[in-house]
């Protein structure tokens, strides 16, 4: 079986697995055949009086905190993470107007940024040790497991919000697939406005985009490629869209590249072919991913200062700044995360706080000085579910209805500690982008695009680095046009097939003329005057007529 077939069916054994062992049921699921994804799950919404379980005071509201703090770029940045949780939680609690009689606790489990695990993770902390019911799900680091999250709590049987603090597959967009899910990060397909935008103040009029082969992502960038190409649909650029999909080694999770193996001799050939094309490179993939198609690139020659990079939410990652070849590799990317002032005083009073309860928990440390943007989404994820939980009470809903919880969600409007928070009807947040530029292993902020400001963007170009330190960003066409045609070229393009289609024309007609000689029995002399003469008259010249053909 090849490991394409097996990474399709493994969600099934998976859940078949999960099933046969007791944990989970799939009862849940009905058919609904004029739904996108062919399943739906019933609205549940409740009044108190007609929900069995009647809220009563002190009562405990448990939270399962799911983040990865396993895998090799995100561990200790989940550490972090988790922490945020424990913050968040602290504060809710240690506000006794907020709602009163209600007490907040947490089960932390390991997602590990992996299906297997995360389903794991899932339902052991629905069905736990400590037989604790669970009444929403928070965190969770990457989209696979999001997926899983998301259609198992939407299920009768559980029914309760997954609020994700950094899911950003576009697909988790379908409230008909998932009405319990919402989140605080930016899906990938957000991002393409400011993307436009950058590349029109660059005059960039063709990219390449270079996805991660896994399903969602292979989606979203068909989508970004599709509004980055219809100028009338994006109302700002027409941008042409040379997609290519790569292909990544789990068992490269530690950062190495296995020069012999066929997933780096693949990507090693579609970056030539974007070579040929572009100037310009937008990687769609997690941070894994784009470290291995940037490292990849500079093997290649790519960091030359013929090139840009762009990426999304980069900075989440956990880059080790002894890795020399890793540190110039990502050298002048331009990353995209949500709008985040780092400087503000509430800001680093969080960050600090944070750090507390990592030495306290004795959690690894990230080793920069305030905490990471994800951790600041994760603080507000909690806040998310906490206020649609208020929400619910005062208005005498039921707070099991995880449908209805998410649903209230919709138009919530609040500064957190992630920037600016505006939660859309899909559940998604809507924000502003700021534009961070990799210098020296650090990110430096050098731009925003504003969403709240008509879709407007601030760009300091002179603070920007480029790959390969050039004195001016890189041209579509390339520093000598390479790529793109010129005026004069197009001219003498068209002289060249003017010239050839003429003297293809007056051989066939000498030949022709000497064919039907040859078929009259003519003189052969006075036959080849005879066509010039006749081929002179064709272009409008006057010429005499030979006596012999007067006869």
């Amino acid at each position: 079986m090849s490991w394409v077939c097996f990474t399709v069916i493994l969600p099934f054994l998976i859940l078949g697995s999960a099933v046969l062992s007791g944990h989970l049921t799939l009862g849940f699921l009905t058919r609904a055949g004029d739904s996108e994804s062919g399943y739906k799950v019933e609205s549940k919404l409740k009044k108190t009086g007609s929900n069995p379980e009647v809220i009563t005071p002190n009562h405990t509201i448990t939270i399962a905190v799911l983040t990865d703090i396993s895998s090799t770029l995100y561990s200790t940045t989940g550490y972090e993470n988790l922490a945020a949780a424990r913050l968040a939680i602290e504060d809710i609690n240690a506000n006794k107007s907020f709602l009163p009689g209600y007490h907040f606790d947490m089960l932390f489990k390991d997602d590990g940024c992996d299906m297997e695990v995360g389903l794991k993770a899932l339902t052991n902390a629905y069905d736990n040790d400590e037989n604790k019911k669970i009444n929403a799900v928070i965190g969770i680091s990457c989209s696979v497991v999001c997926e899983l999250a998301g259609y198992l709590c939407a299920s009768d049987q559980w029914n309760i919000p997954v609020v994700s603090h950094s899911c950003s597959s576009d697909d988790l967009s379908k409230t008909d697939k998932y009405p319990t899910f919402a989140r605080l990060s930016l899906s990938v397909f957000k991002y393409t406005n400011a993307i436009i935008a950058i590349c029109k103040k660059f005059e960039w009029t063709k990219v390449g985009l270079m996805v991660n082969n896994i399903d969602w992502y292979v989606k979203t960038a068909g989508k970004m490629k599709e509004l980055m190409t219809d100028q009338e649909k994006n109302g700002v650029y027409g941008i042409q869209v040379f997609l290519e999909k790569f292909y990544y080694d789990d068992e490269d999770e530690d950062g190495s590249i296995d020069e012999n193996s066929d997933t780096y001799k693949l990507l090693v050939e579609q970056l030539n072919r974007m070579k040929q094309k572009v100037r310009v490179i937008i990687i769609v993939g997690y941070a894994r991913d784009i470290i291995f198609v940037l490292k990849t690139a500079k093997k290649q020659g790519m960091n030359n200062g013929h090139f840009a990079f762009l990426t999304q939410e980069f900075i989440q990652a956990d880059l080790k700044k002894d890795d020399k070849e890793l540190i110039q590799s990502i050298q002048g990317v331009l990353d995209l995360e949500p709008l985040l002032n780092k400087s503000d005083h509430n800001y680093i009073s969080f960050s600090e706080r944070v750090r507390k309860i990592v030495d306290e928990k004795q959690y690894p440390k990230t080793g920069k000085d305030v905490a990471n943007l994800i951790a600041a989404q994760m603080y507000d994820a909690v806040w998310l579910y906490a206020k649609s939980l208020k929400r619910a009470v005062d208005q005498n809903y039921g707070i099991d209805d995880g449908e209805w919880l998410v649903e209230s969600m919709t138009g919530s409007k609040w500064d957190g500690m992630s920037g600016e928070i505006r939660i859309d009807e899909a559940g998604d947040r809507l924000g502003n982008v700021q534009i961070m530029n990799i210098q020296s292993g650090d990110f430096k902020q050098v731009g925003t695009w504003w969403m709240s400001k008509n879709k407007s963007l601030d760009l300091s170009v002179e603070n920007i680095a480029w790959p390969g330190a050039p004195e001016e960003h890189p041209a579509a066409c390339g520093r000598q046009y390479e790529l793109c045609e010129t005026y004069s070229d197009l001219a003498a393009r068209i002289t060249m097939i003017t010239l050839a289609a003429w003297t293809f024309i007056s051989v066939f007609i000498i030949k022709l003329c000497y064919y039907n000689k040859a078929s009259a029995n003519h003189d052969p002399e006075d036959y080849a005057s005879s066509c010039m003469e006749r081929c002179l008259i064709g272009c409008g010249c006057e010429a005499k007529q030979n006596p012999k053909q007067m006869l």
